[in-house]
């Protein structure tokens, strides 16, 4: 596959789309608000559905009221992990990506997919592949495009192995967006009820962060890739 170097250097599948200046993400995707609020859903329901299977505990999976969309708002929706878990690297991979590839499958079987909003889709799920790189570099090995170097990983063989896990839970991952779509905040023992697999969910005694924690750290990561994008454009 042909990846597209962005302007600010980051990679995605579909090319960026020629948008005016000022123009905000949402304003590119242009989806009603109920439809972008269903397509978070999913994002978040593909993260927690994996974390399920895959033997990490889900403390809270919630949608923020405005959608990440007001003034100096913080994140648009998140899932909070357990603290204490371990998995094999690959499987953790796998659901990081599972967000956008889930966003990507639900736009295509809604009828709503084009090519910018599967690169919003993409760019809004950059903290998401920067835990993947991050773990990556963790292991003294790199994330790359187009090419496996022996010091590294293809992100595409990332997103293969999400797409593979996804087909056997599709439908598990529907029916926690709905409810997420609907109540805007599930415990995990929730979600995991409406994914049916409570069998295999950990159990998990972490409280919940508060909302304000949790735009501080949407912030902090934020501003850290502005200073990294700042030194790029430096160098």
């Amino acid at each position: 596959m042909t990846w597209h170097l962005n302007s600010d250097g980051f990679h995605t599948r579909h090319a960026q789309p020629p948008a005016g200046a000022g123009v905000s993400y949402y304003g590119i995707a242009a989806l009603s608000e109920g439809r972008l609020r269903r397509s978070l859903a999913v994002h978040e329901a593909g993260h927690a559905v994996l974390a399920f299977a895959f033997g990490i505990p889900v403390v809270e999976i919630c949608l923020s009221a405005d959608l990440g969309a007001g003034p100096g708002s913080g994140p648009a929706a998140w899932v909070q992990w357990g603290s204490s878990w371990s998995i094999p690297f690959a499987r953790y991979f796998a659901m990081c990506a599972a967000g956008e590839r889930s966003q990507d499958r639900w736009m295509r079987e809604e009828g709503l997919w084009t090519p910018e909003r599967a690169w919003v889709v993409e760019r809004t799920a950059g903290t998401d592949r920067q835990k993947v790189a991050e773990s990556l570099q963790e292991r003294g090995m790199s994330l790359y495009y187009g090419h496996t170097p022996a010091s590294g990983m293809d992100y595409a063989t990332v997103t293969d192995a999400a797409d593979a896990a996804l087909c056997h839970l599709w439908d598990r991952v529907l029916s926690v967006a709905a409810a997420l779509d609907e109540h805007g905040r599930l415990t995990g023992w929730q979600a995991a009820r409406y994914a049916r697999l409570t069998h295999v969910a950990v159990e998990c005694d972490d409280e919940p962060f508060s909302v304000t924690a949790v735009e501080e750290r949407c912030r902090g990561a934020e501003a850290a890739s502005r200073k990294a994008a700042s030194v790029r454009e430096a160098a």
